[in-house]
């Protein structure tokens, strides 16, 4: 085992502890905010901050099963992980669009140094293996 395979390997179980647990406060988080929310923007963006939480653990799963899937959830993931940093500078407190901007491109920033952690999807096994 090389060098760079160990450190490929100890970035991907990283990433997947950093996964998981950004599940889980998207989770945690999106529930309290539907007993606060007040008018139909902030359930919007709570449902849209659950779906996130609830693409986590999928991101993670599709790394090692179900490999024809990761493309799209991990695009639905980055989508939903920008959309919630952006809607939520809207939609609680005053609107702020340069700060609802900054926190959509941070979340793309985050899913994408994610993703590259994880590495990519693993590759079936060839049919005569």
């Amino acid at each position: 085992m090389t060098f760079g395979s160990v450190v490929r390997r100890v970035l991907c179980y990283v990433a997947v502890v950093l996964v998981l647990g950004l599940c889980w406060w998207l989770v945690t988080g999106a529930v309290r905010n539907l007993h606060q929310s007040r008018n139909l923007w902030q359930y919007a963006e709570s449902i849209v901050q659950l779906a996130c939480g609830v693409l986590c653990p999928a991101v993670v799963v599709t790394r090692f099963r179900w490999r024809t899937l990761a493309r799209p959830l991990r695009i639905a993931w980055a989508a939903t992980l920008a959309a919630t940093g952006g809607i939520s500078a809207l939609v609680w407190g005053p609107p702020q669009p340069h700060i609802a901007a900054l926190f959509a491109a941070v979340g793309l920033l985050v899913a994408w140094v994610l993703l590259v952690a994880l590495g990519p999807a693993l590759a079936a096994a060839p049919a005569g293996a």
